[in-house]
């Protein structure tokens, strides 16, 4: 795969909610940071927040409105849309940054959003 399209399968993985799935395309010391929060190593941690996060979520939408490549770099712009078993969904603007190793796997990946439209949108939840 290209990186572009590793990263396209990253995003149907998070779609699908297969934690598996997206976790096999990262390298096993990934560093995956939500900025403005503080950094994840490696996929053991990873999947912990995942997880996590994915407790109350129904189904991911993540819609792409922009994606380039340039070498191993993908950077792709977002919505990220969830929906929770509860009936509420959130919405949040997202740019990210996909480095990817010479494995072909995921080895950093930097999304960079709204603190605050995310308390916002995920409020309640």
């Amino acid at each position: 795969m290209t990186p572009q399209q590793t990263v396209e399968a990253f995003i149907g993985h998070w779609n699908a909610c297969d934690v598996e799935a997206m976790l096999a395309l990262c390298a096993e010391d990934i560093v995956y940071h939500n900025i403005p929060m503080e950094p994840i190593h490696g996929t053991t941690a990873m999947r912990a927040m995942v997880e996590g996060f994915l407790a109350n979520v129904a189904r991911c939408d993540w819609q792409t409105h922009a994606i380039a490549a340039s070498g191993n770099t993908v950077l792709t712009e977002r919505t990220d849309i969830f929906h929770f078993k509860d009936g509420r969904r959130a919405a949040i603007r997202v740019m990210g940054t996909f480095e990817i190793g010479t494995d072909g796997r995921i080895a950093a990946w930097r999304d960079y959003f709204d603190m605050l439209e995310f308390q916002r949108e995920f409020a309640g939840g």
